[in-house]
């Protein structure tokens, strides 16, 4: 119990205060039950006094542990151990985070990993996780295939988010809708869309976005009369930004290189071309006009997901994704 080997990642302090909250997590110390000694600690880690000391006041302040003269050192409340799994870091997914970590009380412990959409390495973070987490908030590898290596959990522990387009009825969820709620996005704006001579959807062919998406682009251009296009090439270049047309680009780094062209042609956002992405972030509020966005609202499924850890109560939600139109349409 307690056998640590300190790195130099963080201090002694942080590290030993960890090992006794993973401790108390697993149940090797329940609710209300002593602590060792700072002696029998200092002793057993081979460090100060004045470290065991300093981690144990700072779990005092997290409110996981009390103490008393006559009983020394012990567990106020347990630890709940959460796996947060995100694909990749991005300004929406922090804002999710800090909306999850922010609607917790103290004594919830997250632990953040990214997947970089590598199966491997999504397969090995769950597999490795088994037994050492009481709850898992998974964005799954795939918005359209199934992850096997999720039967490996239990079920009731899981909370999918964001991706999830198949059967998951035996899980919690909180999704976004990316097909007929594009449709109805692009609906909702038809008649700024009919400004343009043309709508092309920006898809290179390496981005992760649900592909399923792009048959009700073009249904939405059909419905409304719409000469569109679908660009597929990695790179967004002059000769494919033409005036009086309009963009919907999925990646916002294919949004910085259009504003670059738009700029160096002398074209005006929202007058000579129009522009819409996915996703909002605080930065599309304030390049060039302001750049519409198709967007859920990812700060909503943060503090619905927190919701979910602290009442355990099943939910099963697709939160609604709008159209925010601003001076790029």
């Amino acid at each position: 119990m307690f056998e640590i080997e300190f790195s130099q990642q963080t201090t002694k302090v942080k590290q030993l205060a960890n090992a006794i909250q993973d401790a108390i997590t697993i149940g090797e110390y329940p609710e209300g039950s002593s602590l060792p000694s700072i002696n029998d600690l200092s002793k057993k880690c081979c460090v100060a006094r004045d470290t065991v000391f300093k981690a144990f006041q700072s779990l005092k302040e997290a409110g996981i542990i009390e103490s008393t003269p006559t009983k020394g050192y012990y567990v106020a409340t347990s630890i709940t151990q959460i796996l947060v799994m995100f694909d990749i870091f991005s300004p929406y997914k922090n804002d999710m985070y800090h909306a999850l970590t922010n609607n917790l009380p103290a004594n919830y412990k997250v632990d953040l990993y990214f997947h970089h959409y590598n199966k491997k390495f999504f397969d090995n973070i769950i597999r490795d996780s088994i037994g050492k987490y009481n709850l898992y908030l998974i964005m799954n590898f795939s918005n359209d295939v199934y992850s096997n290596v999720l039967d490996e959990l239990d079920s009731n522990r899981v909370l999918l988010i964001d991706f999830g387009n198949f059967e998951k009825n035996k899980y919690a969820y909180i999704c976004q809708g990316f097909d007929n709620a594009l449709y109805d996005c692009l609906m909702s704006g038809a008649d700024l869309f009919k400004k343009y001579r043309k709508l092309t959807l920006v898809f290179p062919e390496s981005s992760e976005h649900p592909r399923s998406c792009i048959p009700y682009f073009e249904k939405f251009c059909l419905d409304n009369g719409l000469d569109h296009a679908l660009l597929t090439r990695e790179n967004i270049l002059e000769a494919d930004v033409d005036v009086h047309a309009a963009y919907l680009i999925v990646r916002h780094s294919d949004l910085i290189d259009f504003t670059k062209i738009c700029r160096k042609k002398g074209l005006v956002m929202g007058r000579d071309v129009g522009v819409v992405t996915f996703n909002d972030a605080p930065m599309l509020e304030v390049i060039e006009n302001g750049i519409t966005t198709i967007s859920t609202d990812f700060k909503q499924m943060g503090s619905q997901a927190a919701e979910f850890i602290r009442t355990k109560q099943k939910i099963q939600t697709y939160i609604s994704t709008k159209l925010i139109v601003r001076g790029s349409l």
